[in-house]
């Protein structure tokens, strides 16, 4: 079921290629659009600057096609191409499978090359079709849900998490999705979106989000893949001149409602911007998780696979500060404390333009916090260090 529906789309898009080909240029520059961006990347982990060090190198190309045939008919396909390799790749047996893996009901990740040495991998994350008209909005295929209201951790994006560390992902994962949206007024919007996963597990939910008091907020209510009811709520506005953004949900288990405490998370941040355009960010999440003993830094690292391990310790707290030094050259230091494992976090990053569509980014990230060891239980102090270097060009 799950090949045919591939090759339909597939098909699809390829008569949508060749129809739009079939015009002329003027018409081309009218019904499509064509943009990208090609990125080198090295990079560098290790737990003592004086043992082995992990090298990596990662190419990656995205390609976003979109063609417009009429006024209220848009289909949208994007892609990303990764070539990778290193001692990541040679050394890590399960990793081939990691990077092929498909969380969608479709599967649409393929590892065109899969050697002891390097991957080269290609997978779409939209593909969708959309039907606009009036006050409605209607979207089928792999498209991005993002219902969140805060900066790093989204209680409320129940449909695509994505991990605050993964930077060089910035388009974020989409789902397999239906989603209806309705516009009563300029200033509310009324959602039902109906996604599928890899499993088969279904998640529906619906959104209704309003203007008031110069907020703008919103509830949610649904079902999380079959299994967890959910509830929870999001603002954004501002106190005087400091944003103000905030989420809440809650999850209860289907199975045995009454009788089981369900999964509780809050986020609440402020951002400031100031005159010479620097900004400050700061941002806490608050949930009652289960724990785990036998979590490792890798699981910490590429979480969340669902909305409900945005961590993995009740409290967490992260601030965030960028400075424009010119126009060329910005540079950020981002930190994060997580108090039940006495850990942290510390991300300077310093990107500088070459020129126009062409930036060279120099980015770091810092991890140390006690883990309980997977065989003993005990807690040990782990540290990690990752350097990145990464030239990208856009057009």
């Amino acid at each position: 079921m799950k090949s045919k529906l591939l090759q339909i789309l597939i098909f699809t898009f390829i008569a949508f290629s060749s129809f739009a080909q079939s015009d002329s240029l003027s018409e081309k520059t009218k019904k499509c659009s064509f943009e990208g961006y090609f990125s080198n990347m090295q990079s560098v982990m290790f737990d003592s600057i004086n043992r082995n060090w992990i090298s990596d190198n990662t190419i990656h190309n995205r390609l976003n096609f979109s063609w417009f045939p009429t006024p209220t008919f848009t289909a949208t396909l994007q892609l990303r191409n990764r070539l990778i390799w290193g001692e990541t790749v040679k050394y890590s047996p399960n990793y081939s499978n990691q990077i092929e893996t498909d969380n969608g009901y479709l599967d649409m990740s393929w590892n065109i090359f899969s050697e002891q040495s390097f991957i080269f991998n290609t997978s779409i994350d939209r593909a969708f079709l959309q039907y606009s008209k009036g006050k409605f909005d209607l979207k089928l295929g792999r498209q991005r849900i993002n219902w969140g209201q805060t900066m790093v951790w989204n209680p409320n994006d129940i449909f695509n998490n994505y991990s605050f560390f993964d930077f060089d992902y910035v388009e974020r994962p989409g789902s397999d999705a239906v989603r209806l949206q309705y516009y009563p007024s300029s200033s509310s919007t009324i959602e039902l979106v109906a996604k599928v996963n890899s499993s088969e597990k279904l998640t529906t939910a619906a959104l209704f989000r309003f203007n008031k008091w110069n907020y703008d907020i919103q509830f949610i209510g649904g079902l999380l893949n079959e299994q967890d009811y959910i509830a929870g709520a999001g603002w954004s506005g501002a106190i005087k001149s400091v944003s103000f953004r905030g989420e809440a949900s809650c999850f209860q288990p289907k199975e045995n409602f009454a009788d089981t405490n369900g999964l509780v998370m809050v986020s609440i941040s402020f951002d400031y911007s100031f005159k010479n355009s620097s900004m400050i960010l700061v941002e806490g999440l608050y949930g009652n998780f289960t724990k785990n003993t036998g979590l490792g830094f890798m699981d910490v690292y590429s979480a969340p696979s669902t909305v409900k391990n945005l961590s993995f310790t009740k409290y967490n707290v992260l601030a965030q500060y960028s400075y424009p030094v010119s126009p060329l050259l910005n540079i950020s230091v981002s930190g994060m404390y997580m108090p039940e494992i006495i850990g942290y976090y510390a991300g300077p990053t310093i990107s500088y333009s070459l020129k126009d569509n062409l930036d060279l980014s120099l980015i770091a990230q810092v991890f140390s916090g006690e883990f309980p060891n997977a065989f003993t239980g005990k807690k040990q102090r782990i540290n990690f260090y990752l350097g990145f270097v990464r030239l990208k060009g856009n057009f």
